[in-house]
């Protein structure tokens, strides 16, 4: 399976995995720790996609990352967002 591919499948669900790790910091973290973990994810992700699909070079690192950001701050924007998903998130594992 192409990287990009499987980035953007887990890119997909990265703001359900991201919320659950913010609900588990301390409230005082402010929101530039949410940032930080995102993109932080999305280079493991996009790392770690193109290891295992054979494809570790930096083009395609950097495309796997590049990837999995999109969808995932797509995700979030267009879904989590309206629907104040993370907030509900946050009230069910605190």
């Amino acid at each position: 399976m192409n990287s990009e591919i499987l980035s953007a499948i887990i890119g997909s669900v990265m703001p359900y995995l991201t919320e659950i790790i913010k609900s588990k910091l301390p409230e005082t973290s402010g929101k530039w720790l949410g940032y930080i973990l995102s993109y932080g994810l999305c280079a493991i992700v996009g790392g770690a996609t193109s290891y295992f699909s054979g494809q570790f070079n930096q083009e395609e690192v950097l495309a796997s990352i590049g990837t999995a950001l999109i969808a995932s701050q797509g995700v979030y924007n267009l879904y989590f967002k309206p629907k104040k998903i993370d907030e509900k998130i946050e009230k069910a594992l605190r």
